[in-house]
């Protein structure tokens, strides 16, 4: 049996698809603070690093500080630094914390016959918030 140059092309054209659909139609998970570092403050302190630990951290993902975002580095898949600065905590009280990481485009996948496809648009997401105490 010849492998003719169209065949050929034809079986690499679907290697090609199957290995860019391994993780077809899924967005990638939103991420998930399991704790922060320091957790409270006294009210009129000094700016300070916040480290947020958790998972499905991403280079792009931002810690927001009640609503607003804060300068962050990326440490790892599980770990953010965040500038807090000494006026986020000028006052006492309850701040929430959360990531909030932008959506990445879509995923695109292929459903049914070959050059049949379709889009999953993936929107940014937030993580679950986690409470900082600024204390009096």
């Amino acid at each position: 049996m010849a492998i003719t140059a169209r065949s050929a092309l034809s079986c690499v054209l679907v290697i090609v698809v199957a290995m860019a659909c391994l993780s077809c139609g899924v967005c990638p998970p939103a991420a998930f603070i399991s704790s922060i570092s320091p957790n409270s403050t006294t009210a009129g302190g000094n700016q300070f690093l916040l480290t947020v630990n958790g998972s499905d951290f991403r280079r792009d993902s931002v810690v927001s500080w009640n609503g607003s975002f804060r300068v962050t580095t990326f440490i790892s898949s599980r770990q953010l630094l965040a500038a807090i600065t000494a006026a986020d905590i000028a006052q006492p009280g309850t701040v929430l914390v959360f990531v909030f990481t932008p959506p990445n485009g879509g995923t695109t996948f292929v459903s049914g016959a070959i050059g049949t496809g379709s889009m999953t648009p993936c929107n940014g997401k937030n993580s679950n918030a986690v409470s900082f105490t600024i204390d009096p």
